[in-house]
């Protein structure tokens, strides 16, 4: 398992080009991780909560489970959906920035996730 906790503001959390083949995660403990789309089986956002400002964007690939957290997700799960995002790392907007996604932590575990949405 992979995760990082700090969060670079001045960075762009996630970089897009027309075609992909693969999304690349990329993780300060555990190097760059490059998933295919091809085996990407689901993609699920998870709203912040009272107790918690971060929303949960998961993916589901066949061989490994990623969990993005952080704030304004939606737009990374629309790039996601399109098959754009190239590269995913922490960073994004400050909090008061407004609807610029933000990547606080990333977190790649083998295997397909045994939590039910």
């Amino acid at each position: 398992m992979a995760a990082k906790t700090f969060m670079h503001d001045n960075n762009p959390c996630y970089d897009t080009a027309e075609q992909n083949t693969f999304a690349r995660f990329e993780t300060a403990e555990h190097g760059s991780f490059a998933l295919p789309y091809n085996t990407l089986l689901c993609a699920h956002l998870t709203p912040a909560t009272a107790g918690s400002a971060a929303e949960a964007l998961t993916l589901i690939y066949s061989t490994h489970t990623v969990t993005l957290e952080g704030t304004q997700l939606s737009s990374l799960l629309l790039a996601f959906q399109k098959a754009r995002v190239e590269a995913v790392r922490l960073g994004g907007s400050q909090p008061s920035a407004g609807a610029v996604p933000a990547v606080s932590q990333i977190t790649v575990a083998e295997g397909v996730s045994p939590k039910k949405v």
